[in-house]
């Protein structure tokens, strides 16, 4: 009997303790303070790296990140205020900006202070900046070339010849009777010199007795 009781109280004892295990196994994530800070590196077109850090709240109640410090370089940031998890504002980020040749790993740590005065620090996974982030070469767009100007000749205006109107003709005036009166007025003419040379030559002819 003693030993019946024993087993059962045993059993009890082991359900009991294995209930509180599991319930505590799946509420810990749930309800863990955690702030969650991490950053991420980008290198500009200006040859200039921007570190992006994010803090959040994991946790069902407000809480102040303060204590906010960067290492190896000594930043500090303000405390940031979040909101419970799952409401608007609890997340946040924060940037800073190095020279591209730095060569650093860097961390962000943080305390978180909750609104049920559970206070905890943490550090975020290393962010490693190699030191060769330099400036984006742009290829010039190729320039259209300049058009020639245009020659003197192509420039100045055509000129154009003068028209030559055709000299007036004279008016024909008369009649074609013209022609016949020449004719007889040259033919008088030249019986007029055989006349005058006929007397002249008879008036040489001299007469011998005989």
């Amino acid at each position: 009997m003693k030993k019946t009781l024993f087993r059962r109280a045993a059993v009890g004892v082991f359900a009991a303790a294995a209930t509180v295990g599991l319930s505590t196994l799946f509420a810990s994530p749930a309800s863990a303070h955690d702030a969650g800070p991490f950053g991420e590196s980008d290198c500009g077109d200006n040859g200039t790296y921007t570190v992006t850090w994010t803090v959040q709240n994991d946790y069902g109640q407000s809480v102040d990140i303060k204590n906010i410090s960067i290492s190896p370089t000594n930043e500090t940031h303000a405390v940031i205020h979040l909101a419970a998890k799952g409401q608007s504002g609890d997340k946040a980020t924060f940037t800073t900006t190095y020279s591209g040749d730095t060569k650093k790993d860097l961390e962000l740590h943080v305390t978180g202070l909750w609104a049920d005065n559970y206070e905890h620090s943490f550090t975020s996974p290393k962010v490693h900046l190699s030191g060769d982030c330099k400036p984006t070469e742009h290829t010039p767009s190729p320039s259209k070339s300049p058009s020639k100007p245009a020659t003197p000749e192509a420039s100045r205006p055509a000129t154009h010849a003068p028209s030559v109107s055709p000299s007036p003709s004279l008016p024909v005036t008369g009649s074609s009777s013209t022609l016949p009166m020449v004719g007889t007025g040259a033919a008088l003419v030249a019986g007029g010199a055989a006349l005058v040379f006929a007397i002249r030559r008879r008036r040489n002819i001299t007469f011998t007795a005989e």
